[in-house]
């Protein structure tokens, strides 16, 4: 088809999907940096619901999980209560010798309820920790390929715009940390909700006084984490997106390694990466900021709602309305609940950075081909010759719609013929070829084979009946035998391949 043509790219700065066309968005940090987002269609907000519906195929598993979680969350709230126990048993034994006798009975009883409480809890926790990560293992494993499924059935206009690297991202950085939100986070926030419910049922049966001074900041907390989340979601999907960017650059810089190299241009392709890293390295560095001062304030909040029950359970104690055991106990059931909400704070964050990547991996599975869906029909025989036929046929690439490649072109290739496209380079002869295996749809006119449009013929049959050979050929990863029958699957015989291939002494 004579020299290849490079199908025209968008600046950098604007790539992505708008209106059915490809561009894409800038995006302004504070101080006004550009920030290349690599959004494949605009950002829509995501709620946490549909991230937790990817791990619903493991319903069953996650079920038994939550149960060895809950099991494993009483057994560390019971141990403040045989802990109290034993306290008071300590302090109201007589000093007869009966009294000592019964205490250490009642002691040794107490200890041996803590042994079993922690062996059950113990292996509670090694069940509901196997199960959640099993699970996550799958979800991941699903995600990737449904996503991977979606995108390899992009029309060709898509990846024209979109940067590999971009893409190699969202299947491996944020599938990951929706993976971890979907099912780890999972596990671990409902252990910190079921110990935080379990131990305010028993602060309540201690004592209802203490129990209210000690839930006073809730409310607080909780007007502070909506702000929060909020802010922390959005800046973990710029996160995101610049790291994207980082990694696209890199593999454009690594696939033109030879073109970088014969033009000594190595120093500008590190500027350029070090560029975008830096943007990343800013917005990670506020992300640590925000995170970080929101989980000083709620353990400071925290702690001095602990020291407030410490003051006044030591005077109802001291008024004897308390006992010091009991005193013990609702200590050690705050603590334990103010753990629990402190770590539901940090989780917090994890989730609202699985939601800004979420949205980046949502994008793309809902994105909708731009080309019609292929039709059904099969207008060639297995020996039969076809006539392509190209009538009135315009078109532009979707990445520079305005400068039109071909105008009113009619061409009829007839069974048999050998036809040569003669012409200077950025005439259309590429063009024409990848119309023909349609890998884009004319802006106006037909494309027919047998007098059928292309857009009706059934996608595997056009491409088994035509064939491109490039004048780069592509090899992938694998051996020789398997890149030359690429395409033919298990219709192929080993003989059939040498009989194709240059004879060589070594097998293949």
């Amino acid at each position: 088809m004579g020299d290849n043509e490079k199908t025209p790219l968008l600046k950098p700065e604007n790539r992505g999907i708008q209106n059915g066309k490809d561009v894409r968005f800038n995006t302004k940090l504070p101080g006004g940096t550009d920030l290349e987002v690599g959004d494949a269609v605009q950002a829509q907000n995501v709620g946490f619901g549909r991230i937790l519906k990817l791990a619903r195929p493991e319903a069953f598993i996650l079920c038994l999980a939550t149960v060895a979680l809950f099991v494993s969350s009483l057994s560390n709230v019971l141990l403040p209560t045989f802990a109290g126990r034993v306290i008071d048993i300590v302090t109201a034994h007589s000093d007869t010798d009966e009294g000592r006798e019964a205490a250490l009975k009642a002691v040794n009883h107490a200890i041996l309820l803590i042994v079993v409480v922690v062996l059950v809890g113990s292996t509670a926790t090694m069940v509901r920790a196997y199960l959640f990560s099993a699970a996550s293992e799958r979800v991941v494993a699903r995600l990737k390929k449904d996503l991977f499924s979606h995108l390899i059935a992009q029309e060709i206009a898509f990846f024209d715009v979109t940067r590999t690297g971009e893409l190699l991202n969202r299947l491996s950085e944020d599938t990951q940390v929706i993976k971890n939100a979907a099912t780890t986070n999972l596990s671990e926030t409902l252990r910190s909700l079921a110990t935080s419910i379990i131990g305010v049922g028993f602060m309540l049966q201690t004592s209802w006084h203490l129990t209210a001074l000690a839930l006073i900041i809730v409310p607080a907390i909780s007007l502070g984490i909506r702000s929060f989340g909020k802010y922390l979601r959005e800046l973990s999907h710029k996160t995101q997106a610049a790291a994207a960017v980082a990694a696209s650059i890199a593999e454009e810089s690594f696939g033109a390694v030879r073109t970088v190299r014969s033009f000594a241009n190595e120093e500008y392709e590190r500027s350029r990466y070090a560029e975008k890293v830096n943007v990343t390295l800013q917005l990670g560095l506020r992300q640590s900021m925000v995170v970080g001062l929101f989980s000083g304030g709620v353990s400071a909040a925290a702690t001095l709602s602990i020291v407030a029950v410490v003051v006044y359970g030591a005077r109802l104690t001291i008024l004897g309305q308390m006992t010091t055991g009991t005193l013990t106990a609702f200590i050690l059931y705050s603590l334990t609940v103010g753990l629990s909400l402190a770590s539901l704070s940090g989780l917090y964050s994890t989730a609202m950075k699985a939601a800004g990547a979420s949205r980046r991996v949502f994008q793309l599975l809902d994105r909708v081909s731009s080309m019609s869906k292929a039709g059904d029909a099969k207008p060639l025989g297995k020996d039969e010759e076809g006539e392509v036929k190209l009538e009135n046929v315009w078109f532009s690439y979707p990445s520079r719609p305005k400068d039109l490649v071909l105008k009113g072109v009619n061409l009829t290739l007839k069974p048999g013929a050998k036809v040569a496209l003669v012409g200077p380079s950025g005439g259309g002869k590429t063009t024409i070829a990848n119309l023909v295996e349609r890998f884009y749809d004319p802006d106006q006119g037909v494309i027919t084979l047998n007098r059928i449009n292309l857009k009706e013929i059934d996608h595997r049959h056009l491409h088994e009946k035509i064939s491109i050979v490039s004048q780069e050929p592509t090899l992938f990863n694998c051996s020789i035998a398997e890149n030359i029958s690429y395409g033919l699957k298990d219709n192929v015989k080993h003989e059939d391949i040498e009989r194709v291939s240059v004879r060589h002494p070594y097998h293949f």
